[in-house]
């Protein structure tokens, strides 16, 4: 099974394998935005519970943030409210992830486990921003594991980077891609991908069918979210009831359509194209791939 969306700036594309924990979220308002790529461990709790709340908590933590050491400090009160919250529930397993807040011209990258983060720099030059772990320390890395909790806590890794004229994308991806996929590779695949031409024919006929694809592609989706806002986070529902193709409002509750580009159409080819990589190089974990236009963000 897969799903495969595409927005204005990224795109996303998970396929199952022999699991089927693996999430993705996406949440935003007029300035920020943020994308979060959860691999489970050993059942879905972990890590549904993760993606519903971990971005909640660091937009409510970074509420009044102004100094990169308050960013820092507010992103591990995040992390760690999330797995302290979990434990609370006595729930089972664990989760790794990669996240990426992008606000206020910089990104703000965090990571558990063997979830990565992989930057593309100017000429295709590709730079892990995370280090992950493999093997059983991977699994300890986590948040939260009820065999392992006396041991580990859910303390991540951060980076913040200012965004760079030579910046061009962000691959974020599960353990079932960077297992048999360099970074190296991922980065060049991208690009192979984004520099094909299409004619106008083909761009006028893409634009015509996207709005129906789009229908077709919410009701694969299990756990997608996109709010946009302007001025504060709104919950959240499944994507069953609240299709992906759509925005909320905090002042207009009313719904409107945003359309898709061409580049954003590239971009899902390219995730697609990594996740068709990662299979034929042998990989049988569930994979999840999302790719971030930086200069999508940038002023």
């Amino acid at each position: 099974r897969e799903l495969c969306f595409g927005g204005n700036g990224f795109a996303v594309v998970s396929r199952k394998g022999k699991r089927n924990y693996r999430y993705v979220c996406f949440a935003g308002s007029s300035n920020k935005s943020f994308f979060g790529v959860y691999d489970g461990l050993e059942s879905g709790n972990a890590v549904e519970f993760v993606a519903e709340d971990l971005h909640k908590n660091v937009f409510d933590m970074m509420k009044n943030c102004e100094e990169k050491e308050e960013e820092e400090e507010a992103f591990r009160a995040a992390y760690l409210k999330t797995d302290l919250a979990f434990f609370e529930k006595g729930l089972k397993s664990g989760a790794c992830c990669v996240t990426v807040l992008i606000q206020d011209q910089e990104m703000i990258v965090s990571s558990l486990g063997d979830c990565r983060a992989v930057l593309s720099r100017g000429g295709g030059v590709a730079e892990a921003l995370t280090s992950d772990q493999g093997g059983y320390v991977a699994v300890s890395q986590s948040i939260e594991d009820a065999n392992l909790k006396k041991w580990v806590i859910g303390e991540h890794k951060t980076r913040i980077l200012k965004l760079e004229e030579d910046m061009e994308f962000l691959v974020l991806a599960s353990d079932g891609l960077w297992d048999v996929v360099s970074n190296q590779e991922a980065v060049d695949t991208v690009l192979n991908v984004l520099a094909q031409g299409k004619t106008h024919r083909e761009s006028k006929d893409e634009t015509l069918i996207q709005g129906f694809e789009n229908l077709m592609t919410c009701r694969k989706l299990r756990r997608v979210w996109l709010v946009k806002q302007q001025k504060e986070l709104l919950p959240v529902e499944s994507p069953i009831r609240a299709k992906p193709t759509r925005y909320y409002s905090s002042e207009d509750k009313s719904l409107y359509e945003v359309a898709p580009t061409l580049t954003s159409k590239k971009i899902k080819a390219a995730c697609k194209e990594l996740a068709n990589l990662a299979v034929s190089s042998g990989s049988k974990d569930d994979i999840t791939v999302v790719i971030v236009d930086l200069k999508h963000h940038k002023c």
